[in-house]
């Protein structure tokens, strides 16, 4: 058994107590921005950050934050008190520990220190679309353990073509695709060892339901396809690992213009006249 399966057994089993429930949990989301030092394009990477900001903040639901770790601060990021940028240096790393691991790992330390009171606490990537309805479904069902998706879209940047996830019973979920995918129920200021807890789950989506589980929180699936998975802009961390999603797009993609449509409007997607900065943009719905 991996030593992390083990700890989140003991965790679960000796330190875990119901988490306290209100009517509008604090919803908190760690993302990560590559930094303009390594990024292959980082006015681009800036962009897609607003894209992603744009999703969260045209959703119904206000009581959330966002917690942004980079070496720089993006020149567009919203003067928006729920933002909180976390400044890091250039890092001088130990082989095998990766730049994104120290900014999850402060960013942790960080959501501890600063909030109070039940949330569910999310890694969300700088590159990935929210539905609108996310926020305010998971805050009214607020289950005190915590979601997972299941159900969502892989995206074409250059072009907008969609490849559903999650939506037939040949298809994989887009847990298993992509990290934006696990909501996880902590009672800050309360919890025994809140950091601790978070670190356990760790950031590999595709073990998020199995640590929950022996974590004593089993997640839930959010009942509709919630998320869309960014791919083909050029500066995914898959594409750097030498994994390009763009074939999956192109073999699932959806061929009905209609359905394209239509899964565009739910998102308060638009078109772009041209593909320059994405096939497509956030406008709401």
């Amino acid at each position: 058994m991996h030593a992390k399966d083990l700890l989140a057994g003991l965790y679960g089993r000796f330190l875990q107590r119901p988490i306290r429930k209100v009517d509008q949990p604090l919803i908190i989301w760690m993302v990560p921005l590559i930094g303009p030092a390594v990024s292959h394009d980082w006015a681009k990477a800036c962009a897609l950050l607003d894209q992603t900001l744009g999703s969260i903040r045209a959703a119904g639901y206000d009581n959330w934050a966002v917690v942004l770790c980079c070496q720089q601060r993006p020149p567009t990021l919203p003067d928006d008190p729920r933002i909180h940028f976390l400044q890091v240096p250039e890092l001088a790393l130990s082989k095998g520990i990766s730049d994104h691991s120290e900014k999850v790992r402060r960013m942790t330390d960080y959501v501890v220190k600063a909030f109070q009171g039940p949330a569910y606490v999310s890694h969300l990537d700088a590159d990935d679309l929210m539905h609108p309805d996310l926020p305010g479904w998971i805050a009214r069902d607020n289950n005190g353990r915590g979601y997972i998706v299941a159900q969502g879209y892989m995206m074409d940047w250059r072009s907008g073509r969609l490849a559903p996830l999650g939506q037939g019973p040949q298809s994989q979920p887009f847990w298993k695709q992509c990290g934006s995918c696990g909501y996880f129920a902590v009672d800050l200021g309360r919890q025994r060892w809140p950091g601790l807890y978070l670190r356990l789950i760790g950031k590999g989506h595709k073990s998020y339901m199995a640590r929950a589980a022996r974590l004593g929180r089993p997640l839930d699936p959010v009942p509709f396809p919630a998320m869309i998975y960014l791919v083909n802009h050029g500066d995914s961390v898959q594409v750097r690992k030498g994994n390009d999603k763009l074939p999956t797009v192109e073999e699932l993609a959806l061929t009905d213009p209609a359905d394209e449509a239509r899964a565009h409007a739910e998102f308060g997607l638009r078109r772009r006249d041209g593909a320059q900065g994405g096939a497509v943009e956030v406008i709401g719905r």
